[in-house]
């Protein structure tokens, strides 16, 4: 069987391109649907056609002659098709005898192939099995073994549709958004007019809106389909510098770039990864046990664990997202929230206390969750608080809790600047929840904490310098000369956003660094570049 072109990979990802009369095929399909139509569905109607097509020039060209078989005797003046010269077509102008050991003897016509001058030879009256035998025309033509459309589609659709969308974005006659496509002369006018109303409704809703709630404020035709006004709507907001699109798993939400917070569109420095090269083979087990208590987004699915949908989960707040009024999205908490291809989209964060509903915002492609600033100062939250995450039955809407108890003040860690030095006190401190003890640590002054900082990364201080600076200061807290993983990891991040793996190889492969047993560690000054 000879295989056609259209029945290989390499057409299809490496030959494939579109004709003008192929973008005249796809203006004349959502020309005729008269609606928006996805890249898939056009893609399929593309692979169809090119099969149609090399179908059609077959039949073309087996009309033209007989289709050469080995086993058949040609007179002079035959036409001949080729199938397996591209069904090339050629005349019989001479024969000859010829002799094979495995066919015995036969004869050897010359064929003059349409286009070219020298003659070529081909075997006729063939005894005995050939690969080139076929039982004819109908059999050539009806073969059982070819992929459908469909099948193609399956196997090479996405070079298909990234060709085809490639080639219609320079057509000035087709618009898109998303993955879908429309003609540009059958678009809605959405002047300037209707996309300041858009503006106002969002201000004085107060809130993204999905491209459905404008609709009624717009005053389009009725006549016109809804599918058509909120694509003609979309496209027209998408190239409005004022709008920005929020959405998330296909549905499009719409908001005002300016009301945005400044934190969604430039994550705060504190949130901002460090990511220093680390062996995991030298953590000690306890402290990859440790390691795996910590949600820090920094900590991989090779940490953590494969990621699942999830309705609920707690987590323990670090210090970093305390501090930039954030949560983290780990394994244990990005199932959660909605996901989006875009960079931010947005939630109802409700405070499980009170019922009350605050904005928040989907940072995905930098792993936090904004918006419970006022809400940790609202209950005094410590870093360590247990937050409780719950899914409402609208993926949108997040609960958030803590477990409250009844106030009391306990013995904390309190970051304190001494000149250009982070030191650390114990105080008094009110706490009215559950919390990881190890993880606590507070702050004297906010600022000074920015400062020292600052000069941490002004003198480009490396990890291990930063731990040998912190760990006396540590161990000044406790009598017996010892301080937990996880109060260094809380300490460290103050000068240096750094997730526990990095922290937890120096300390087990350091000398100076000595485990005590428990998750607890001391250090040994002397010891320091041995």
């Amino acid at each position: 069987m000879i295989q056609r072109r259209t029945q290989t990979a390499s057409y299809w990802q490496q030959q494939f391109t579109l004709s003008r009369k192929d973008v005249q095929f796809l203006y004349g399909l959502v020309l005729d649907a008269g609606r928006p139509m996805n890249e898939t569905i056009l893609a399929r109607h593309l692979i169809e056609r090119h099969v149609k097509q090399e179908e059609e020039a077959i039949r073309a060209e087996l009309s033209k002659g007989i289709v050469y078989q080995p086993r058949e005797a040609y007179a002079e003046g035959t036409d001949l098709i080729f199938p397996a010269l591209d069904y090339a077509h050629g005349t019989v102008v001479g024969t000859r005898v010829g002799r094979n050991p495995d066919y015995g003897e036969f004869t050897v016509i010359q064929v003059r192939l349409d286009g070219e001058t020298e003659l070529r030879e081909f075997a006729s009256q063939l005894q005995g099995e050939h690969a080139l035998h076929r039982g004819g025309d109908d059999d050539l033509l009806a073969a059982t073994d070819l992929l459908s459309p469909d099948e193609l589609y399956e196997q090479h659709g996405e070079y298909v549709a990234a060709e085809m969308s490639a080639t219609l974005e320079g057509q000035e006659e087709f618009v898109s958004f998303r993955t879908d496509w429309f003609l540009r002369d059958l678009l809605l006018s959405v002047d300037m007019g209707r996309r300041n109303i858009a503006e106002a409704l969002i201000e004085i809703k107060g809130r993204p809106l999905t491209t459905a709630e404008f609709l009624p404020d717009l005053d389009f035709p009725g006549e016109v389909s809804e599918e058509i006004r909120l694509f003609s709507l979309n496209h027209s907001l998408e190239d409005d510098r004022r709008f920005d699109n929020v959405g998330d798993r296909g549905r499009d939400i719409w908001y005002l770039r300016r009301l945005t917070p400044q934190p969604v569109i430039t994550p705060p420095a504190r949130l901002e990864i460090e990511y220093v090269p680390y062996n995991r083979s030298k953590i000690s087990e306890e402290l990859l046990l440790i390691e795996r208590e910590i949600d820090d987004e920094g900590s991989s699915e090779e940490v953590m664990g494969p990621s699942r949908p999830l309705y609920k989960t707690a987590i323990a707040l670090i210090y970093p997202h305390w501090r930039a009024g954030t949560l983290p999205l780990t394994v244990r908490t990005r199932g959660l929230f909605p996901d989006s291809a875009n960079h931010h989209s947005p939630v109802v964060l409700v405070d499980g206390q009170s019922g009350d509903r605050m904005q928040g915002w989907v940072v995905h492609q930098h792993g936090f969750v904004y918006g419970l600033a006022e809400w940790y100062k609202r209950y005094e939250l410590p870093v360590g608080t247990y937050i409780r995450l719950e899914r409402t039955r609208d993926p949108r809407i997040i609960h958030v809790d803590f477990e409250p108890r009844r106030l009391k003040r306990l013995w904390s860690k309190v970051a304190v600047a001494e000149g250009n030095r982070l030191a650390f006190q114990v105080r008094k401190l009110p706490v009215a929840c559950e919390y990881d003890d190890f993880l606590t640590i507070s702050e004297d002054d906010p600022g000074a904490m920015d400062r020292l900082w600052a000069e941490s990364h002004n003198r480009r201080e490396t990890l291990l310098q930063i731990l040998v600076r912190i760990m006396p200061e540590l161990l000044k807290l406790s009598p017996q000369s010892t301080v937990h993983a996880k109060a260094i990891y809380s300490a460290t991040n103050i000068l240096k956003r750094t997730p526990p793996g990095p922290i937890f190889a120096l300390l087990s492969s350091e000398p100076c660094f000595v485990p005590m047993g428990g998750g607890y560690w001391t250090f040994d000054e002397t010891l320091v570049g041995s």
